[in-house]
Formats: structure tokens, sequence, C-alpha cells
């Protein structure tokens, strides 16, 4: 088995190592995030054309507004399945990549779904964990945040379940809250300002619902999709760096190695 020589990483070499398992894998992590985000992306758009077609026509029948009712209230599943098939199914990518057997878009599809009940379970504790600590304002938010980085890792690699994939996570952070945010926030702009910044500019002088505001929240989908496996990728280092630190995964690896 052709395994990286694990050890523990600073927060530079995280973000690396991130950049590396993104590039190296780039055309099958982006067939893997495309293939669930496109369909939202589709939906948008019809629902654009729909909406804005029905703005210019004075005639527009209840059929018609009944259909652009029905996408609306489509796109949120859609997108929430394509989320968490998506988290399990690139979690699942970059790991194998970065242990050394990388695989095809369509397994990590597979195995992201085949994971995709645990994971929702894990995500509503998560979000029920969030709001609980937004009693205690911004921070006790973000200190939830930090404590269940490896949720989404726990339920995918190891394969826990919901409840106990956020135990396993708050393990994992232990001691380790500063740089496990660093990671975290790092990540998540490099992951997330290219859609924000679509966004951004489609909400200025363009009115809601017309074509024009569709198209740009369906290119935001899209570049979500080219850059959030940056994100998973750092976040799958930073879980097996918290658990050679914590575990002496590295040792355990070398021992297997040996033994084989």
């Amino acid at each position: 088995m052709n395994v990286p020589a694990l050890r523990p990483l600073s927060v530079g070499e995280i973000l690396d190592g991130a950049f590396k398992v993104y590039r190296n894998q780039f055309g099958t992590m982006l067939a893997t995030s495309m293939a669930l985000y496109v369909p939202l992306a589709l939906i948008q758009l019809l629902g654009g054309w729909m909406t804005s077609s029905m703005a210019t026509d004075a005639e527009a029948n209840a059929g018609g507004v009944l259909v652009a009712s029905l996408l609306a209230l489509l796109a949120m599943p859609v997108w929430l399945i394509g989320l968490f098939a998506m988290l399990g199914a690139l979690t699942y990518q970059a790991s194998r990549a970065y242990m050394g057997q990388p695989v095809s878009a369509g397994d990590s599809i597979r195995h992201g779904f085949s994971r995709f009940w645990s994971l929702v379970g894990a995500m509503f504790l998560v979000g029920i964990c969030t709001m609980l600590g937004a009693v205690a304002f911004l921070i006790g938010a973000i200190f939830v945040w930090i404590m269940m980085f490896g949720v989404v890792p726990a339920v995918v690699i190891e394969g826990r379940g919901a409840g106990d994939s956020l135990s396993r996570s708050y393990e994992l952070s232990k001691g380790a809250w500063g740089p496990i945010f660093l990671v975290m926030v790092v990540a998540a702009l490099i992951a997330g300002l290219p859609g924000w910044a679509v966004q951004a500019v489609t909400m200025m002088g363009m009115e809601p619902g017309s074509m024009s505001a569709a198209i740009g929240a369906a290119v935001s989908t899209l570049l979500s999709a080219i850059t959030y496996p940056f994100s998973i990728a750092a976040t799958v280092i930073l879980y097996y760096d918290r658990r050679v630190r914590a575990e002496a995964l590295d040792v355990q690896l070398a021992a297997n190695l040996a033994g084989a």
C-alpha cells in the first residue's frame, strides 16, 4: 500500500497538502462535484427563465406560476441531497488520494451515497449544537464549528454513526483549537470567495427573480463545485494530522506495513 510519510504538520503544510491533493486529483474531484451540483444549477436557470418570462408576460397562466413555484421548492432538497452526497464523495476521494489510493468519481459518489443518511443525521446534530452555541453569541458557534471539524471524516472514513462522529470529532479537536480554526477559516475563504463575489455582483442592480439573477446564482453554484473540493481536502488532511498527533497513526500504519 502506497501511503504518505505521515507526521505532524504545520498549518501551512496542511494547506499545501490540500493544494497538492486538489491539483493532482482535479479532474476526478471536479467530475464528482459537478455531477452533484450541475442539476441544481439547471434548476436555478430554469426557474429564473420561467419567472422572468412570466414577469414580462401579462397573460402568464396559473399553471406557469405553479410550475415556477414547484421549481423553487425543488431547488432546496436538490441542493441538500447534492451537498450531503458531495460531502461524502469528496471526503472519501480526498482521503483515498492522500493515502496513495486514488479512486474514480463514480466510486466516490457511490461511497458518498452509502453514507448519506449517517451524514444527514450527523449534520443535523451539528446544526443543533451550532444553534445552542449561538446562544453564547458568535464565539459559542465558532467553538462548536472547531470542535465539529472532524464529523464528516469520522462518518465517511471511519464509518461511524451520527452521534459517535460528534464525540469522535470533539476528541480529535482537544488541544488544537487554534490550528483547526486557522486551517478551516483559510480553506473556507479560498473555497467560498469566488462564489460569494459572483453572488455579490448579481445582487447589485438586479431584481430578484430576473434571469440575470438566476444566471448569477447558477454560476455561483458551479464555482462552488470547482472550489469546494479544496476545502474538503484541507479538512481531510487536518483530520489525519490530528490522528497522527493524538493516536500516533503514523506509527500504527508503519507497524501494519511491516507486518504485511
